[in-house]
């Protein structure tokens, strides 16, 4: 005695169900799945945002040392801020700084 045509299309759609159902599951929860996708797609655009932070930074910087190399001015306003250097015949004052109560 064999199964029934009726029995063996429900095994046959219960098989398939089952299948699609882990197939779903892996899809959304998997290790490539949808959640991890999303998880890395907001890590990129952290990560683009903070290479494009790093680019303005870069740029800044590049435009900085162009200064530097070319411009005597910003040299002299560097010597004079940073290292407290004068021309002859420049008078400094140093003013204190005031407490912050």
């Amino acid at each position: 005695m064999g199964i029934s045509r009726k029995a063996r299309r429900e095994i046959i759609l219960i098989f398939l169900l089952t299948a699609c159902l882990s197939f779903t599951y892996f899809l959304v929860f998997g290790q490539g799945g949808y959640l991890k996708l999303r998880e890395y797609r907001a890590e990129l655009r952290e990560l683009q945002l903070e290479n494009l932070r790093l680019r303005e930074s870069q740029k800044e910087l590049h435009a900085r040392i162009n200064r530097l190399r070319n411009d005597p001015y910003e040299i002299e306003r560097l010597a004079r801020e940073q290292y407290n250097l004068a021309l002859p015949g420049d008078i400094i004052v140093t003013i204190p700084k005031r407490d912050s109560r």
